[in-house]
């Protein structure tokens, strides 16, 4: 009956142990998973730095239209205008002379797009300037283009 009642206790210990080592376990986690969220939203909000949504002053541009309404229509006006023009000049031909393909675009301010693009043989990165206009198609000028 002793041992049954010490191997009890003891069984009782050794759970309540190991509980408290997972409680332990489990704050840790916590704490470290926060501490990443975190960490990655500061990196992004360094990153978004210049990023139109995250700039007040660019959007204050466009007031009193929706940010995300004068975006879609920046893109495609882009998006139109690259198509329509084969031999554009605001991104270049790869090695074979066919159009290279843009990969990402973001935009900048209230002023500027960069576009990653890629094709055969070309790999790249553009600056463009462009001119939103609420009632006409935007205007874009390019302004420099990086080849690797």
């Amino acid at each position: 009956m002793k041992t049954t009642t010490i191997s009890i206790l003891l069984l009782s210990i050794f759970a309540v142990s190991c509980n408290k080592k997972q409680k332990t376990v489990d704050a840790f986690n916590h704490v470290m998973v926060k501490d990443s969220l975190e960490l990655y939203k500061k990196l992004y909000d360094e990153a978004a730095y210049f990023s139109i949504d995250k700039n007040e002053n660019a959007q204050k541009q466009f007031a009193p239209q929706k940010i995300e309404d004068v975006m879609a229509k920046v893109v495609q006006d882009f998006s139109a205008l690259i198509k329509q023009e084969e031999n554009s000049s605001l991104l270049p031909v790869d090695a074979n002379g066919n159009p290279v393909k843009v990969n990402k675009m973001s935009v900048i301010n209230h002023k500027w797009l960069i576009i990653d693009f890629y094709g055969e043989g070309t790999v790249g990165e553009t600056l463009i300037k462009y001119n939103y206009h609420p009632d006409s198609v935007t205007e874009f000028q390019l302004l420099d283009t990086v080849l690797y």
